[in-house]
């Protein structure tokens, strides 16, 4: 008897996480489809870093579909070459108090940063510059990467760099951080 309680548990954990993902798809406003992909990948992940709740996730989808995607020009623009940046900033907007239009003025400069400091690897510098975009330092996690926040925050202090969450931090960030060793060759 036990076993069959364990095994209907598994399984229906099982179709409610199924079901979740497609319910995510199918409430998702058409414009914004394309970041399914990530949103259910950082909901179903094992890791915490980055890992997103049903609720973070159902408050986003809710927020899109309450919004003007009309507003939202120049993030629907970084999407195709920045998608997790994007969602990121989505999230910043949403949840973290970045208002749309500095939002839109980070996208817009966000997407002339690849050609300007001759980035080849797209894939992983969306995926650090999710990371702390749209953030302030506390609310970077560096687990795992042999650093803390406060330890950023009072390196990068000198070059007028408070946070994450305004245009000039970016424009002030991407040019001390290019001539970093790893960034030539990461990115």
């Amino acid at each position: 008897m036990l076993n069959q309680i364990k095994k209907f548990t598994i399984t229906a954990l099982f179709m409610f996480m199924s079901s979740s993902a497609f319910s995510f798809d199918q409430n998702l406003p058409k414009e914004w489809q394309s970041l399914m992909p990530i949103l259910v990948s950082r909901h179903d992940q094992p890791q915490p870093k980055m890992k997103l709740t049903t609720q973070q996730v159902t408050q986003l989808i809710a927020y899109l579909n309450t919004a003007d995607a009309k507003d939202f020009s120049a993030l629907q623009s970084l999407m195709k070459t920045l998608p997790k940046t994007t969602l990121e900033l989505l999230f910043a907007i949403q949840s973290r108090g970045v208002p749309l239009h500095q939002a839109e003025l980070m996208a817009t400069y966000l997407q002339s940063v690849p050609a300007e400091y001759d980035i080849k690897n797209i894939a992983a510098f969306d995926e650090n510059t999710s990371h702390i975009i749209g953030r302030d330092w506390h609310e970077i996690d560096y687990s795992n990467e042999g650093m803390t926040w406060q330890g950023q925050k009072a390196k990068y202090a000198p070059f007028g760099i408070s946070n994450f969450k305004t245009v000039e931090n970016l424009k002030k960030f991407f040019p001390v951080e290019a001539k970093l060793p790893y960034f030539k060759k990461v990115y």
